[in-house]
């Protein structure tokens, strides 16, 4: 029985399966064997059982670094998030144009604040066509319909050939119903085009998945002359555009409904057409800086960050006590579940205590916190300067932060708003160093950079049930395991001889006992 697993939870001591062996002892001596064998087992098994608890001490620290790698891994990503201009810089709008729903506005780190109007005469649509009529669909003299569809996208032509049969007996609905799957089916690769019958209109509804006038499709008939069955053609999204100053710009035709002016991404979602003057008309709204919301941002920003630093610092501050080692089999088989579950607890505390990787971790955030980003405005190169602090000492060791002065913050995001956004989300040009780039940039660099150390000493996350052989817990585990299994060997060798030897006693006391009775009677003959 070799030991080649690395989860605590399932592991048993082999050697407590000897306990279910039928060994029959102590007929002739009247000793109980099992019991002394046992108690010269336990005194053999101190090294297995030092083996043992090093293995697990390494089960419960790779598990320790896999959860302080989570949170790491989770503040990462949000950081990365946070780090895209467009969920840090967020913008307020209004208006008759976005409140009536004629258009949806993002602003980015570049908007051009002001008050716009927006008239929309077409929306960019896809290529569709619908047939009223499937009974113009010629089938030959076995029942067979093939048709040719081109469908063409920005200059390329993909052909297919749909083929299906038409059988006598089935309906219209039943064809209609065929002829959408066929179609469906020979564009799966990535459905550029789709088809759908509706039984209750009896009408095959074709459409293209891109829109723009780039896009059209033909569908033919092959079994007629390729007569021309069903086409279409997408159209391209128009509009203008009503700066502050009154500066009217047409918008360039845009195969999507989603364009960008002044620094905006205007997404169009109907047309401002005026049924009562058959006029296309102007619709008006604003966009300007959400402080509020900005704000809001960075007091996440802040929880993210203290709840991070704050569960680190606890791991690498707790200490532990060598007093509590981890059970065995014997030991755990001895104790109620409740101690075993206090016992644990204690066991594995402090495994994490003074981590070099993770203390690293928190000197780096610290120190990039507050070092000034190179290229911005001196009153606002530092998160100081934004009204950012860290707590005193006394308040908080871990070294959390919080808004010292929430107008300074909103006073660096009203006058000063390209500086702050830098300060935050620049990345520099030199990728070998952090020192040019934002906090956010910064963040995000110091924990990958943390995470792969954390990977190298423990393993990668997705070794869930067992180590990462090329880690260096794992390499410890595989040579701990390794003794183990050679101290298996060694002490099945020893329990076997104690049971030869035990075994050649009782034959030995047999002898005597026989021999003791053969006198006996020759002595009570006479």
């Amino acid at each position: 029985m070799n030991v080649n697993s690395t989860s605590s939870t399932s592991y048993t001591n082999p050697y407590d399966a000897y306990k279910y062996y039928t060994r029959i002892g102590g007929l002739a001596s009247g000793l109980d064997t099992d019991s002394i064998i046992q108690g010269l087992m336990s005194v053999e098994k101190t090294k297995y059982n030092k083996l043992y608890q090093q293995k697990q001490l390494l089960e419960w620290q790779r598990q320790d670094y896999m959860d302080m790698a989570s949170a790491i891994s989770s503040f990462k990503d949000y950081v990365f998030n946070l780090k895209l201009s467009s969920n840090f810089v967020k913008y307020k709008t209004a208006g008759e144009a976005v409140d009536a729903g004629y258009v949806s506005v993002t602003g980015t780190a570049n908007t051009f604040e002001g008050n716009y109007q927006i008239k929309v005469e077409q929306l960019a649509t896809q290529a569709n066509a619908v047939v009223n009529d499937l009974t113009v669909i010629t089938r030959d003299a076995q029942n067979n319909v093939k048709l040719q569809i081109d469908l063409t996208v920005d200059g390329s032509t993909v052909t297919k050939t749909v083929e299906l049969t038409w059988n006598p007996g089935d309906s219209v609905a039943t064809f209609g119903a065929n002829l959408a799957k066929a179609i469906n089916s020979a564009f799966s690769t990535d459905g550029s085009l789709k088809a759908y019958y509706d039984s209750t209109l009896n009408k095959l509804v074709i459409t293209s998945q891109k829109t723009g006038s780039s896009v059209s499709f033909t569908v033919k008939d092959l079994n007629n002359n390729n007569t021309v069955i069903a086409s279409g053609t997408g159209t391209d999204a128009k509009a203008y555009i009503k700066d502050s100053f009154g500066n009217e710009s047409q918008v360039p035709s845009s195969a999507t409904n989603t364009i960008n002016v002044y620094g905006m991404s205007i997404t169009l979602n109907k047309t401002t057409y005026n049924a009562q003057t058959n006029t296309y008309d102007y619709k008006s709204f604003s966009i300007s800086k959400d402080v509020d919301a900005i704000v809001n941002n960075i007091k996440e920003l802040i929880n993210k960050y203290n709840e991070l630093v704050s569960k680190i610092y606890s791991k690498i501050t707790e200490k532990r006590n060598r007093d509590y080692l981890p059970l065995t089999e014997e030991q755990k088989s001895q104790m109620k579940d409740t101690d075993i579950q206090k016992w644990e607890e204690a066991a594995k505390k402090g495994l994490l205590y003074g981590d070099s990787i993770l203390s690293g971790f928190l000197n780096n955030l610290r120190y990039y916190l507050y070092k000034a980003v190179p290229g911005l405005p001196s009153n606002l190169d530092t998160i100081s300067e934004a009204g950012i602090e860290t707590y005193s000492y006394f308040e908080s060791k871990e070294g959390k932060i919080y808004i010292k002065d929430e107008s300074k913050l909103r006073q660096a995001i009203s006058n000063n708003f390209d500086a702050f956004v830098k300060l935050f989300t620049s990345s520099g040009s030199d990728t070998n160093t952090i020192e040019d780039d934002g906090i956010l940039q910064r963040f995000y660099n110091i924990a990958n950079d943390t995470l792969k150390k954390i990977y190298d000493k423990a393993g990668k996350p997705y070794f869930t049930s067992s180590y990462d052989p090329n880690s260096s817990i794992g390499k410890q585990l595989r040579s701990i395991i390794d003794q183990m299994n050679a101290e298996q060997e060694r002490l099945q060798k020893i329990e076997d001889r104690y049971y030869r030897q035990f075994t050649q006693l009782e034959r030995l006391i047999a002898q005597m006992n026989t021999q003791s009775s053969w006198l006996s009677q020759q002595f009570s003959a006479k």
